[in-house]
């Protein structure tokens, strides 16, 4: 059934479902079940028996009913938690992708820094060497011209 009619059957097997999965449903046809038990109530034990059998006959397809419902309901809900952690799993990948390159990025950063580095050190290394040279030069010529060396 669809539309409002099967709205309302749905929501009442829904109810009646929860309703017959408590404790206190549970106590109450514990006491049903004692009540012929009493010495005063044995004239009826026939109309208990009819009674609980009438129970069982409606309440057993009212359950299975709502238990369907509630497994639907559980259903969609699970779907949606699949799409939505798939398409987080997604984000996560997509990320990591990006995180990867730029790892790879910046390790080819480090190896062109180290290659400037071994550049840099041997100007170093020449810039010593000329200003080693230089200060000799000019030594040598302070030497010449006979001014004082410091």
């Amino acid at each position: 059934m669809t539309g409002k009619l099967g709205m309302i059957n749905e929501a009442i097997a829904v109810w009646l479902t929860k309703a017959f999965g408590t404790m206190w449903i549970c106590y109450a046809f514990m006491v049903y079940g004692l009540l012929p038990a009493f010495a005063i109530l044995h004239p009826y034990q026939e109309a208990f028996l009819y009674w609980s059998n009438w129970v069982q006959l409606w309440s057993l397809p009212l359950i299975l009913v709502g238990t369907n419902i509630l497994g639907r309901e559980a259903e969609s809900r699970s779907q949606l938690d699949h799409e939505r952690l798939a398409k987080s799993y997604e984000e996560q990948q997509r990320t990591y992708s990006q995180i990867i390159t730029m790892l790879e990025k910046q390790e080819e950063m480090m190896v062109d820094l180290l290659k400037q580095d071994r550049v840099l050190e041997a100007q170093d290394v020449v810039l010593a060497e000329q200003t080693k040279m230089l200060e000799e030069e000019v030594m040598y010529g302070r030497k010449q011209r006979g001014e004082p060396i410091p």
